[in-house]
C-alpha cells in the first residue's frame, strides 16, 4: 500500500527545533554526537516496536565543516548512501516552478486553465482526465501551498457510492491487489483523471489547507508543458548537473524498482499488528514529482543548502516568495513546497514506505541538518519524529550551533 500521511510529517517534525552532527572518529563533536544518538534511539528503539535493522543517521552540513552519526546501522553508510527522499521530493518541484516564474516563461498567480505566456497552450490539457473541479479558478500558486482543494488520489481513500471499481478504496491498492498489476506504469495523466471522473475535492480553492500528492502532479504536468522536457530531464539540467548534485535522481518507470548503490535498506508495515517487511525496492511512477526522487544525505544537504541560500539557479526575490507563508497557512507553516519556520529554518520532511527523513537548512546560521530512519510505521508515522527533532536540535547545541 503506498499511501501514507505526508502532512503528519511536515507538521510535527519542522516545528521542533533542529540541527547538529559529527566528524571524524577522533573529532570529540563526532564522539559526543555519536553518543547521543545511539542514546536517543536505543531508548526509542526499546520503548517501541522495530524491526532489528532499523537505524537513524544525522548529518550536518555547517560553515566548519560536516559531520556524520548514526545509531545501529551499517558501518558503511554514510553521507553518500541511496535512499528515498519521498516528499523532499515536492521541494524541487516548487523550485522548478519558481525558476520558470523567474524566467516568465509562466506566472504563479495564473489559473491553471490560462494559457502559457505568449502562447494558445493552456497550461493543462483541455481533456476530460485534466478537469478537475474548481479548474478555472486554481492558480499555480494554490497548488504549491496545498490550499486549491485537489484530491490526494494517493493518500485518501476513494468514497462510496461513486459507480467506479475502487469505491471504498485507495486507487493504488486497487491497481496494484485487487488487479494485481504491481508494475503499472502510473501517469499524471491517469491519476489526476481519478479526482476528475470522480469529481473529488475538498473545497473551492483558497478554501483551506489539505496536503495533495495530486497538486504536485498538476504541477509536474505544468512543468513539462511550459518547459517541453519531462520531469526529470528538467531537473537534471536545471539542478542536478548544475548544483553538483552527482548521487540525486528522479525515477519514473514502473521498472525503476532498485536504489543505487550503495544504499540503505528500508522497512515497513502497515498495520501495528503486522511484521515489518523490506521494502527496498519499489514502483515510483505514482509519486513522480510529489515523493519519487533518490538522494543521499550529503546531496539532500547540498541542495537545500544552495537553493534556499541563493547558491543556485533561484535569485533571492524568488525564494523569499517561495518561502513566505500564505494567509490560512500559519498553523502548519507551509509556504510555497516548503515548511518556513523561524526558529528552525526552512525544508520539507518525507515519508515513503521504508524510509522517513527530514532536510532543513536554517539562513540565520547557515547550517543545514538531514535526519533520516530507514523504517516506516504506517499505523503511527508521526511517532519518531520528535525523537529525529531532538536528535537534531542537541546535535546542533554539540557542533556550537
Amino acid at each position: 500500500m503506498k499511501h501514507f500521511i505526508s502532512a503528519i510529517l511536515i507538521t510535527a517534525s519542522l516545528l521542533l527545533s533542529a540541527c547538529g552532527s559529527s566528524k571524524s572518529v577522533v573529532d570529540p563533536v563526532q564522539s559526543k554526537i555519536k553518543e547521543m544518538v545511539d542514546t536517543k534511539f536505543t531508548a526509542f528503539k526499546t520503548a517501541n516496536q522495530l524491526p532489528p535493522s532499523a537505524g537513524v543517521l544525522v548529518y550536518l552540513l555547517t560553515p566548519q565543516g560536516t559531520w556524520t552519526a548514526s545509531s545501529n546501522l551499517p558501518e558503511d553508510v554514510g553521507a553518500n548512501t541511496h535512499y528515498r527522499i519521498a516528499s523532499v521530493t515536492k521541494t524541487f518541484t516548487s523550485a522548478a516552478i519558481m525558476l520558470l516564474d523567474q524566467q516568465g516563461k509562466l506566472r504563479i498567480d495564473d489559473p491553471v486553465k490560462a494559457n502559457i505566456p505568449g502562447t494558445s497552450i493552456p497550461y493543462l490539457p483541455d481533456t476530460p482526465e485534466y478537469q478537475i473541479p474548481f479548474k478555472a479558478k486554481i492558480t499555480i500558486r494554490q497548488l504549491l501551498s496545498h490550499r486549491a482543494g485537489v484530491f490526494d488520489v494517493t493518500n485518501d481513500k476513494i468514497p462510496v457510492g461513486l459507480g467506479v471499481p475502487y469505491n471504498n478504496r485507495y486507487y493504488l491498492d486497487y491497481v496494484e491487489t485487487t488487479k494485481g498489476d504491481t508494475l503499472h506504469q502510473y501517469t499524471f495523466d491517469e491519476l489526476v483523471g481519478v479526482a476528475a471522473i470522480t469529481r473529488q475535492t475538498y473545497w473551492a480553492p483558497n478554501g483551506g489547507y489539505h496536503y495533495s500528492n495530486t497538486g504536485y502532479s498538476l504541477l509536474a504536468k505544468i512543468i513539462e508543458r511550459v518547459s517541453g522536457k519531462s520531469y526529470d530531464r528538467f531537473l537534471a539540467d536545471n539542478f542536478f548537473r548544475p548544483m553538483g548534485l552527482k548521487n540525486t535522481s528522479a525515477p519514473w518507470r514502473s521498472i525503476d524498482r532498485s536504489i543505487p548503490a550503495p544504499f540503505l535498506r528500508g522497512y515497513s508495515r502497515q498495520e501495528a499488528s503486522e511484521a515489518f517487511i523490506e521494502k527496498t525496492q519499489d514502483n515510483m511512477s505514482p509519486n513522480v514529482a510529489e515523493g519519487n526522487l533518490i538522494s543521499t544525505p550529503a546531496d539532500a544537504a547540498r541542495w537545500m543548502r544552495m537553493i534556499l541560500s541563493g547558491k543556485g539557479p533561484l535569485n533571492k526575490a524568488q525564494i523569499a516568495r517561495m518561502t513566505t507563508i500564505p494567509p490560512g497557512n500559519e498553523s502548519n507553516a507551509y509556504a510555497l513546497g516548503f515548511v518556513s519556520t523561524s526558529t528552525m529554518g526552512i525544508g520539507h520532511t518525507g515519508a515513503h514506505p521504508g524510509y522517513l527523513n527530514l532536510v532543513v537548512y536554517n539562513p540565520q546560521d547557515d547550517v543545514t541538518a538531514v535526519v533520516l530512519l530507514n523504517y516506516t510505521d504506517l499505523s503511527d508515522p508521526g511517532k519518531p519524529m520528535l525523537m529525529m527533532g531532538q536528535i537534531v536540535s542537541e546535535a546542533k547545541k554539540i557542533a556550537g550551533y
